[in-house]
């Protein structure tokens, strides 16, 4: 129901306005007469433009009111349709509108109940109802006043939490950010891995520092009362073993308050086909294809291989728009791996901001020329490439003229340097 509801602009919205003006719209006819029935088709056919044009639905909405109080009616029971126009404009409506819809749809319901109740008591007769004192109506506008802005603010309130709920609590999207932060979680605690088994290695170091300065200082104990230039060299020997050991604990110690969170488990190769449908699920036209038989290769491995994929289609979420179709490619030897992630970045941004023409006559042979020329470096990328030679690979970036980039990645000798 919501989803069909959803999926149409005009005809949910018809479809209620006409049941609230045949419920209220009668309603008030039934009670006030003819003239009722002006001011009460107003404010129920703001309900039925109140998705596709919101700005207009608000204006029907004040002239609605402005009419109620020209013709001098008591309060409509068709205003009750304002707070579904108010609902619908909460949650397609720009931020702007919707501010002003509420604002004004309240400031409104409390002229309307100044009036009924403290200007021209007279106005409540139709509905029975009599005021006994001034004070009784300055205690009725009170009372209406507090019930027309929570019932519009409560109506507010439900069209946000509807779409939000609809657009991303348990959505592609969402599952997509999802996939993401899992990714980012796995990366983290791959690197606090790294770090925990070099504290390791630096801790061994350390001790094997300290047991030579205990060695030696024993030693010195016993040549201070037989050979004094013996001596001289021991200690000296024992103050450069202590620099270095002082120099070991500061990395050790500088590693180990490094300010990070350790999070799930290390990610690997098969993981990556959930990154490629997060990007399509977040609206890129992303795709991913295997050639060859997969390796077993160790964990290590697996890492890089995921970094390099995650980082490069974190880069073109940051620098590419929407609907740029990007490929991740896996070609497997029977020794080793290239991977290939393109896109087409520049391409669809060109098609974004113009037609096919213009596209060709902005595109220049010095394109072709940069393209064959220019050298792509940046921080994360020698990162990779620094994880790439650890497992005997190389990464080259390189731009496609008037399409977009590729990222190569070669590991010709995966299989013996990572194999398990």
């Amino acid at each position: 129901m919501i989803q069909w509801f959803l999926d149409r602009k005009w005809l949910p919205q018809i479809y209620i306005a006409l049941a609230l003006l045949l419920l209220l719209g009668f309603s008030d006819l039934a009670i006030q007469g003819p003239n009722a029935l002006i001011p009460a088709a107003l404010l129920c056919a703001s309900v039925a433009i109140s998705r596709a044009v919101p700005w207009v639905a608000t204006v029907l909405i004040g002239v609605g009111s402005v009419v109620e109080v020209v013709l001098g009616l008591a309060p409509l029971t068709a205003g009750l349709a304002t707070c579904a126009t108010v609902a619908i404009v909460a949650a397609f409506g720009s931020p702007l509108i919707r501010q002003i819809t509420v604002i004004l749809t309240n400031a409104l319901g409390i002229l309307i109940a100044y009036l009924a109740t403290v200007n021209r008591p007279s106005l409540l007769r139709p509905f029975g109802i009599e005021l006994a004192s001034d004070n009784s109506g300055v205690l009725a506008f009170g009372l209406l006043t507090v019930a027309i802005v929570a019932i519009n603010t409560l109506a507010w309130v439900y069209g946000r939490l509807t779409i939000t709920q609809w657009r991303h609590v348990g959505t592609d999207s969402d599952k997509a950010l999802l996939v993401t932060r899992q990714a980012e979680l796995g990366l983290e605690v791959a690197r606090q891995t790294e770090r925990l088994g070099i504290a390791r290695d630096l801790t061994d170091l350390l001790v094997q520092r300290l047991s030579a300065v205990v060695s030696l200082s024993d030693g010195a104990k016993y040549l201070a009362k037989s050979d004094v230039e013996a001596t001289e060299r021991v200690i000296e020997r024992i103050s450069d073993s202590s620099v270095l050991a002082q120099a070991e604990l500061r990395k050790l110690y500088d590693l180990l308050h490094e300010q990070n969170d350790l999070a799930a488990a290390p990610p690997s190769i098969g993981e990556i086909p959930g990154l490629v449908l997060a990007m399509r699920q977040l609206g890129y036209n992303a795709s991913f294809s295997v050639d060859g038989e997969p390796l077993r290769v160790n964990e290590g491995a697996q890492l890089c291989i995921f970094k390099i994929v995650f980082e490069a289609l974190e880069n073109v979420k940051k620098n590419t728009p929407l609907e740029t179709s990007v490929s991740v490619d896996f070609y497997w030897t029977q020794v080793g791996l290239q991977l290939l992630v393109k896109d087409n970045g520049v391409e669809t941004s060109r098609r974004a901001k113009a037609g096919a023409a213009e596209m060709l006559e902005g595109y220049t042979p010095s394109e072709d020329l940069e393209s064959l020329t220019e050298q792509i470096e940046g921080a994360t990328l020698a990162t990779l490439r620094e994880r790439a030679a650890l497992y005997s690979g190389t990464i080259e970036v390189n731009r496609v003229a008037g399409v977009g980039f590729t990222l190569s990645a070669f590991f010709p000798r995966l299989l013996e340097v990572a194999g398990e």
